[in-house]
Formats: structure tokens, C-alpha cells, sequence
């Protein structure tokens, strides 16, 4: 049972073809754009880190959402629910087979920033780069799991996916400094995991231990904690609303 709905959601995540474009075509081209007008070597650290970061919420977040949106509407748990398989594995089968080939994608960015901007690397570096990345798409797959519970139709989906990806963003060092940015601005990026991913990212390229663990640690809280909710919060069925029949009056 494990293999052949580990298989099946597999196959779907890599037929998601928009997210696919999103979070390996686009990073790709922007990564390209931005080297070309940016060729210092701490910007482009910070442009490698920067674009591989928000492959990976683009991927874990929106991906997963529309993807679980889709399979309940079609009434695909309600076979799962017939079957002995506890709720938290059947979760985490999904995360996990989503964010296997996240991973990949994420990893590929990462790899053609450090080939394109020439950065020299250890084996080290490669290995964490690789652990944090999986920790990372691990932990924005299942905040993205959370939405999807949530959200009662595609709409809904799009609103809050943007509405907790963009602060995150924006409020983060990514491509640009907060030095000057107002306090509070701060204070909430960095109490959300996208601003930590980013400087882990950046700390692995620049051998910064300290940055690296506290990034570790903060995502695998998130990652614990979403994972919670998203078996707090599942619903089998679809609760989207469903468009009335008007019958024509007859006289």
C-alpha cells in the first residue's frame, strides 16, 4: 500500500506542470537576468541562496495545495479512508513524495547558481546544502498541506498561498538588505522560517556554522509543526461549495 500511493503521488507531482515552470524554469531564467547585471561575488551568493529559497516555497507551498484540492475533490481519500492506514502515515507519504521531487528541482537551481557564478564548493557544503534543502521543502511541503485543509476551492487556495508566501518574501533578506527597513518589518521576518532558509542557504556558501544551525532548528520546528495541524485540520472530503440548482417555475 505504501509503495503504490507513494508511486501515485509521485506521478502527479511531476506532471504539475505550472509548478514545475514556477519553481525550476522561472528561478533559472531570473537567476540568469540577475548574474548578468550583478557580478560581485557576495551578490551573487546572495542571488544563489535568494532564487533557490523561493524554488522552494514555490514548490512546497502552492504545489502541494492544489495537488490535495484536486485529489479530494475527485474522491480519491475517500478509498484511502476504506483502507487500515493511519491518517499521519497516509499525510506523510504525500509530503514525502512531493517533496522528493522538490528536492531535486530545488537542488538543480542550486547547483547551476554555483556552476554559473563559478563558487567553489567543498563536499561538505554539498551535503548540508542538500540536507537543509530536503528539511526545507519538507517544511514549506506541509505548510502548504495546512492551506490546502484550509481552503475551500482553488480561489481560496491562490489568496492565502500568496498571502503567506509574499510576507515571507518580502520580508526577508532574499536579494535586497533590512537594514533600513522599519523595526517591525524585522521582527516578523525573522519570526517566519523563509528569512532563516535564506540565511542558511547564504551561511553554508559563506562556512557560517551558527546561521546554519539556527536555520536547521527553526525549520524542522515549523516542519513539527505543520505536519501537526495538517493531521489536525484534514478533512477526507471536499467542503467546496457547489453551485445551486434553480428549478423553473411553472405556472
Amino acid at each position: 500500500m505504501f509503495q503504490v500511493i507513494f508511486k501515485s503521488m509521485l506521478v502527479t507531482a511531476v506532471r504539475d506542470k505550472i509548478t514545475v515552470f514556477y519553481s525550476l524554469a522561472f528561478p533559472l531564467l531570473l537567476m540568469i537576468g540577475l548574474g548578468y547585471y550583478f557580478d560581485q561575488g557576495q551578490q551573487q551568493l546572495q542571488i544563489v541562496a535568494g532564487i533557490t529559497a523561493i524554488s522552494t516555497i514555490f514548490w512546497g507551498m502552492q504545489g502541494i495545495a492544489f495537488q490535495v484540492h484536486a485529489q479530494r475533490n475527485r474522491g480519491v481519500y475517500k478509498l484511502v479512508k476504506l483502507t487500515p492506514m493511519p491518517l499521519i502515515l497516509f499525510i506523510f507519504i504525500m509530503v514525502l513524495a512531493r517533496t522528493s521531487v522538490g528536492v531535486l528541482i530545488n537542488f538543480i537551481v542550486w547547483l547551476t547558481g554555483i556552476l554559473l557564478f563559478d563558487i567553489n564548493v567543498t563536499g561538505s557544503t554539498l551535503l548540508l546544502t542538500f540536507l537543509l534543502i530536503v528539511i526545507g521543502t519538507l517544511c514549506f511541503t506541509s505548510i502548504g498541506f495546512v492551506i490546502s485543509n484550509f481552503a475551500r476551492n482553488e480561489a481560496q487556495i491562490s489568496m492565502v498561498s500568496n498571502f503567506i508566501q509574499l510576507p515571507m518574501i518580502f520580508m526577508s533578506e532574499a536579494f535586497y538588505s533590512l537594514d533600513r527597513a522599519p523595526a517591525w518589518v524585522v521582527f516578523i521576518g525573522k519570526m517566519l522560517p523563509f528569512e532563516h532558509y535564506v540565511k542558511a542557504l547564504r551561511g553554508l556558501l559563506l562556512v557560517e556554522e551558527g546561521i546554519l544551525l539556527i536555520g536547521f532548528g527553526i525549520l524542522f520546528v515549523y516542519l513539527l509543526f505543520a505536519l501537526f495541524l495538517s493531521i489536525l485540520t484534514f478533512k477526507w472530503e471536499s467542503s467546496e461549495e457547489k453551485p445551486r440548482s434553480w428549478k423553473k417555475r411553472t405556472s
